[in-house]
């Protein structure tokens, strides 16, 4: 059965949230990118095949970015559930929606 180190997990919380906090700004700025370039092409006069290849080599970039943070959301999720292996550690859970902490107490009878 794999642990993580109680220790380590509310590091891995802060980096799982800058990662995916960092894997959406980058596509808000390649979108913000993307509609800049649209409208300097517009007063360019660029012919079609190269606006077309511009702006399909833009959207591919901003798909290949979307893999990125899906491979990001099945890490997370690898790391709950070996998380939730240790019963003394705090509980990672909110997977899509990022990592978090829920500390329980427990007392023994």
């Amino acid at each position: 059965m794999y642990k993580f180190d109680v220790a380590s997990i509310p590091v891995l919380q802060a980096d799982s949230k800058a990662a995916v906090a960092a894997a959406d700004d980058a596509l808000l700025t390649s979108a913000v990118l993307l509609s800049s370039i649209l409208q300097t092409a517009k007063t360019a006069d660029l012919p079609i095949n190269v606006t077309q290849d511009l702006y399909g080599n833009m959207v591919e970039g901003s798909v290949k970015l979307l893999e990125g943070r899906e491979q990001l959301r099945k890490s997370l999720r690898m790391m709950q559930a070996i998380a939730k292996n240790n019963p003394d550690a705090p509980e990672m859970y909110g997977c899509p929606g990022g990592l978090h902490l829920k500390h329980e107490t427990r007392e023994t009878a």
